[in-house]
């Protein structure tokens, strides 16, 4: 009786958090807002970070992300996720690294050479093989200070 009881409480656990877990996406993030760094080697540090997109219902979801110089990426598959689909609806977004939430604004990255580079950093801090990079082909933004 108690294995049966167990799932539905576990689901029902999950389904009550705002944060989001493992694959489940959350709501609205909890954290220390700060202004954006001027350098982005805060993320080397870790390899998942949260994002937190549709600021007047907050949909959050974890995600790899990775800086180079002033400048913050993420990226997904070419045909998008729901989150990507909300970030063409409304830009502002907010990203947690640690316990600290930066307000941010997401932005296609179109130019090729900022792609590449985007795909090369993807490619040495997650360990990819460069050849077979999905972020080559990848919907790729960049997070700017709002």
């Amino acid at each position: 009786m108690c294995r049966l009881l167990i799932l539905p409480f576990a689901l029902l656990c999950l389904t009550g958090c705002s944060e989001p877990f493992i694959v489940f996406s959350g709501g609205a993030l909890s954290g220390d807002v700060q202004t954006p760094p001027e350098d982005w080697t805060v993320l080397r540090d870790e390899e998942t970070f949260q994002l937190e997109t549709r600021p007047n219902d907050p949909y959050s979801v974890n995600i790899w992300a990775v800086g180079i110089g002033r400048d913050a990426y993420i990226g997904t598959g070419p045909d998008g996720t729901r989150w990507s689909e909300y970030i063409a609806e409304d830009p502002r977004v907010r990203l947690r690294v640690g316990n600290t939430l930066y307000p941010l604004l997401a932005r296609p990255v179109t130019d090729k050479e900022e792609r590449r580079a985007v795909a090369r950093r993807y490619a040495e801090k997650y360990d990819m093989d460069q050849d077979q990079n999905w972020l080559d082909k990848a919907l790729v933004f960049r997070l700017d200070r709002r």
